[in-house]
């Protein structure tokens, strides 16, 4: 059964917040399983990735941005969007990868790397999107949470 899917998008200005997803979960669930994806994971354009290589090296090295490297060194530039999740009454756990196509299951018994296993309790759950770092004019994202047995 899905609790909850979305398709929308993220920009340059939502980078180094959190989007957090509310969704019900029944009772009597045995496990949950996210499926999460997002596009593009690479900048292409080599002009903005100058732009924002070398904006980033001025602002944090000051003077000594001259000392660094050229620009083309830190290609290529990634998106990063990773997920965590929360259960009613506490943290489950999160998946800090740099895969742009990520399932997750949680269960009793079972909990993808990252997260704790556990009861799938009933009530709100939230789903949160850290967008770490956005180097695209736009990233597209869908999110599907699903409750059954996914273990079987």
């Amino acid at each position: 059964m899905i609790l909850l899917e979305k398709e929308f998008s993220v920009y340059p200005e939502n980078e180094k917040t959190n989007m957090s997803l509310p969704f019900e979960v029944g009772e009597g669930v045995k496990s949950l399983k996210f499926t999460f994806s997002y596009s593009p994971k690479v900048l292409t354009d080599r002009k903005r990735a100058r732009l924002l290589i070398e904006r980033n090296i001025e602002k944090d090295a000051g003077e000594y941005a001259g000392e660094y490297p050229s620009w083309e060194e830190f290609l290529p530039l990634k998106n990063l969007i990773t997920l965590s999740v929360d259960d009613p009454t506490a943290y489950r756990g999160c998946a800090h990868r740099q895969a742009e196509c990520m399932e997750h299951i949680i269960s009793d018994s079972f909990a993808s790397p990252g997260f704790n296993k556990g009861a799938i309790q009933a009530g709100q759950w939230q789903a949160v999107l850290n967008l770490h770092g956005i180097v695209t004019e736009k990233i597209d994202c869908h999110l599907k949470i699903e409750a059954g047995d996914f273990l079987e």
